[in-house]
């Protein structure tokens, strides 16, 4: 469950620490006071997407964190690990939005991704907001609150994973049909790009050598006159640098036996003079090899051109033209069997259809396995919210493919929707041509009391009593007393008689100070609850009248809470 939610800078919240407890957690307050950012909080700690627009004005970054007791989720626990995070039965959650973008995600102090955090939040609560109402009135939705109700995720999964098979063959399939129609002309197009490119002979980085080549023919008579220049200057020529040392090296050697010095430069001297002797001689044997040939200066410009040529057909490199050759090659070879493969893929085809048509069928089968259980317990719900006539229907429609056999995609053959009837004798309609909010409101809690259980172990309700009257709003108070049972619940209300109930009351507040408004929240105690209550009920003109018809709802909901304690101790005797 949740146990602790702070929350720094977000909206119009500066700091704020709210402990829940188990049972029902309600928030009360005025319309605009910063209830439903409560909500907001708890949406983003458990995966919604985050905008800078959520951190409070003047300051650069948000932070939320929220502590959970996950003691005993092995689920969670696989999840988490999966993920290299460390687990703990106190599970950390913190999101940090900065106006800048850098976002971060920690569980248990170790950066997690988005993907994580979704996959984390969605095993720990359920949130049942406005947007939840809208998704009864839309059909698309219908089919993931059946299955998820069901609990089949193999059979899911199972369909999933046919259908993409069935996809990836079936892409294939269609491109070799649409090929083979213009077969030959695009086997010519390729043979005849693997000869241009094969005739040429191209090897890889020829063209760097040739360019070199080029380079060195044109500047021949520029090279082999400075060969030649190097060589007398070193040793042909009187005065050279051969003969100076040589001479330097004879004058060394007549004196070395008076100073022992002179012997170790002497042996430098000569090993230079050997030095440069040798150099001479390699120089001067360049300089023989340098000619200038106009016909082959000719032959290699010819061969430059024939690569520009084909790299600007198919590759900015010969590597490139190289795989293109390759590429060609490879596409022939397959040209050349398509047909076999055609008639390959058409077999491999019908046996995907039949697999995924064959998982749609098991799909469609628990699908109104589900729909008959759902019916009979949600009718059920429905009548302890004062809908005693109402009848609900999971319609599960297949879809037929005109050539015959199932149209299936990733979730089956199936459309869902959801059909009520809210008086008895009428017709069964779709849940969006309900005109009454109240009965949407009473269908949604109803539909989260069937569907959640077990599934998570906290259900958040933001305003269920949007459009549900006086009385009615007692029914909801019981209806969400019997949800904690088996789960930790946290409410937003305006109505007096679900605020009775609660096990944890919080009052929301808007306050302003310096010039700034913030929410405030506060846990209320003993008389402080009777008196928000009060207020509920009458606002500032609350009267004894008032404040004795508050006590009347607060006895009524203790006594459904003693009687639940009650029945609890019995079952557990």
């Amino acid at each position: 469950m949740l146990v602790e939610l702070s929350i720094k800078n977000f909206a119009i919240i500066d700091n704020l620490s709210v402990r829940f407890g188990p049972g029902l957690n309600i928030f009360t307050g005025e319309t605009g006071a910063g209830k439903s950012i409560i909500i907001d909080a708890i949406s983003l700690v458990l995966g919604d997407r985050a905008s800078n627009e959520v951190i409070r004005s003047s300051e650069e970054e948000a932070q939320v964190e929220a502590l959970f007791d996950v003691k005993g989720d092995r689920g969670l626990k696989e999840v988490v690990s999966e993920a290299g995070l460390e687990y703990s039965e106190n599970l950390v959650i913190k999101r940090v939005v900065q106006r800048a973008g850098r976002n971060r995600i920690y569980i248990n102090g170790g950066l997690a991704t988005l993907v994580t955090l979704t996959e984390v939040g969605r095993r720990l609560i359920d949130i049942c907001g406005q947007s939840e109402h809208q998704s009864l009135t839309r059909p698309e939705e219908h089919i993931e609150v059946l299955d998820s109700y069901g609990d089949y995720p193999d059979l899911r999964a199972a369909m999933a994973e046919a259908y993409r098979g069935y996809v990836t063959v079936k892409k294939e399939y269609d491109a070799l049909v649409e090929g083979s129609r213009d077969v030959e002309k695009r086997r010519d197009i390729l043979s005849y790009e693997s000869k241009e490119i094969g005739d040429a002979d191209l090897k890889p980085g020829e063209d760097d050598v040739l360019n070199a080549s080029k380079e060195k023919m044109r500047n021949a008579e520029r090279i082999k006159a400075a060969l030649i220049g190097a060589e007398k200057a070193l040793y042909s020529d009187s005065g050279s640098a051969s003969e100076r040392a040589g001479a330097a090296l004879k004058a060394l050697k007549d004196v070395q036996q008076y100073d022992g010095r002179v012997g170790k430069v002497a042996e430098s001297v000569e090993s230079s003079l050997y030095q440069l002797e040798d150099a001479a001689r390699t120089l001067a044997g360049m300089g023989k090899s340098i000619e200038y040939d106009p016909s082959t200066l000719d032959e290699i410009a010819e061969r430059l051109d024939l690569i520009g040529r084909l790299k600007k057909k198919y590759g900015k490199n010969i590597e490139e033209i190289l795989r293109r050759k390759e590429e060609a090659d490879s596409g022939i070879a397959g040209l050349t069997s398509s047909g076999e493969r055609l008639k390959a893929l058409t077999e491999e085809l019908k046996r995907a259809k039949e697999k995924a048509e064959g998982a749609a069928m098991r799909l469609t089968e628990a699908r109104l396995k589900a729909s008959e259980t759902l019916k009979g317990k949600l009718e059920d719900e429905l009548k302890t919210l004062g809908m005693k006539g109402a009848s609900f229907e999971a319609l599960v429609k297949t879809d037929v493919a005109p050539e015959g056999g199932l149209r299936f995609g990733e979730k089956g053959s199936d459309r869902v929707s959801f059909l009520i009837s809210t008086n008895p004798g009428e017709e069964m309609k779709p849940l969006s041509r309900i005109a009454s909010g109240g009965e949407l409101s009473r269908i949604m809690l109803a539909m989260k009391r069937v569907t959640a259980a077990g599934r998570v172990p906290t259900i958040v309700f933001d305003e269920i009593d949007a459009g549900v009257g006086g009385p009615m709003a007692e029914a909801v108070g019981r209806k969400l007393k019997g949800v904690v049972k088996t789960h930790q619940v946290i409410c937003i209300t305006h109505m007096p008689q679900i605020a009775a109930f609660s096990d944890k009351h919080f009052s929301v507040k808007k306050e302003t100070a310096a010039g700034r408004t913030v929410t405030k929240v506060r846990e209320l105690k003993g008389d402080e609850v009777l008196g928000e209550i009060t207020w509920m009920l009458a606002g500032a003109k609350a009267t004894e009248v008032t404040r004795k018809h508050a006590r009347e709802l607060m006895d009524t909901a203790r006594g459904v809470r003693l009687e639940s304690l009650s029945k609890g101790r019995k079952g557990e005797a």
